[in-house]
């Protein structure tokens, strides 16, 4: 994607605390809000991950769609939504991707966090929980005492694989999550620091190509079918002084995620922004990306993060997505 740069990582490794009182700088103009089309292009900067899910944010730049609503967006790798919100908050970067159990969490500690847009929902075999093909793991109940990667702690991942493991009776005590980041799991898994990996598309295919790992579970199903996954998120101070900028931001991802639902679009896109091969950009299963934002549907995350003690009180999605 053009203009990527990768994030410090030093920036995220803020403590709560810190977090909570950090100042806001908005990047994108004054209280006159904002103005995505006046003088010239505004810049955006994004924190984003190389996976399926935010494939639509490659090609709104590539295809010249924010451009076209007035904004010049550079992107950031991040390890994680959870991981990088420090920056977002601090002011480091304008939007974030990230899954939504991380926004939701960081809301419950009253950390300025927003949804500004859906990014994707889950379809079968998105996600799965895989080992190498000779581990003695082969169904969910087995992962009960075992050693799971994911790419950070107390987020997506970590709740649907508890969520499917405990509709097969096995508890979340039993669970235990290592955090990983995605580009490294493979190698994690083949040397065996983790008995089992969570992997999201494309490294899922890579890895189904590599390894020829096994699939032990689909941590999207049963009461995680159709889950909403990720979005993008902003402080709401940058939402109150940047209402043009956030308003292009959205038509431009929305027009995006419509064209990603054609895999004769998303195929092509994956090998020249992910460096994913053409052989598995093929056999990904592809992501479903809303163009709508729907507070109901991702208030199931919130009620599972409450069933799984990842929040102490219920949370009212509705305060948390911006209309």
């Amino acid at each position: 994607m053009e203009g990527s740069t990768t994030l410090d990582r030093r920036r995220f490794l803020t403590g709560v605390g810190l977090l909570a009182s950090a100042p806001v700088l908005a990047a994108c103009g004054g209280g006159d809000g904002g103005g995505a089309a006046a003088a010239g292009p505004t810049e955006v900067r994004v924190g984003t991950l190389p996976i399926v899910g935010a494939a639509p944010l490659a090609l709104a730049a590539a295809q010249g769609l924010f451009t076209a609503g007035g904004l010049a967006v550079t992107t950031e790798r991040v390890q994680s939504g959870a991981v990088a919100l420090p920056a977002l908050v601090a002011g480091d970067l304008d939007v974030l991707f990230g899954n939504h159990v991380s926004t939701i969490a960081a809301r419950s500690q009253n950390l300025d966090v927003v949804i500004i847009a859906e990014a994707s929902r889950a379809r079968p075999d998105n996600f799965s929980v895989v080992v190498l093909p000779d581990s003695p793991v082969r169904q969910p109940t087995d992962l009960s005492g075992r050693t799971i990667g994911v790419n950070a702690l107390h987020n997506i991942a970590g709740l649907t694989v508890s969520a499917v493991a405990g509709a097969a009776g096995v508890t979340a005590d039993r669970l235990t999550f290592v955090e990983i980041p995605f580009p490294d799991m493979t190698n994690a898994l083949a040397n065996g620091r983790v008995d089992a990996a969570f992997l999201p598309e494309p490294f899922l295919s890579e890895a189904r190509r590599t390894l020829t790992v096994r699939t032990v579970m689909d941590p999207c199903s049963g009461p995680t079918a159709d889950l909403p996954i990720d979005g993008y998120v902003v402080t709401s101070r940058f939402a109150e002084e940047n209402p043009d900028v956030v308003r292009a931001f959205r038509d431009a991802l929305g027009e995006a995620q419509r064209r990603c639902a054609e895999r004769a679009v998303l195929e092509p896109l994956l090998v020249s922004s992910a460096g994913v091969s053409a052989e598995t950009a093929a056999q990904i299963s592809v992501s479903a990306y809303p163009t709508t934002t729907d507070a109901a549907q991702i208030q199931r995350v919130a009620d599972l993060m409450l069933q799984f003690g990842a929040l102490t009180a219920p949370i009212d999605v509705n305060e948390i997505v911006l209309g």
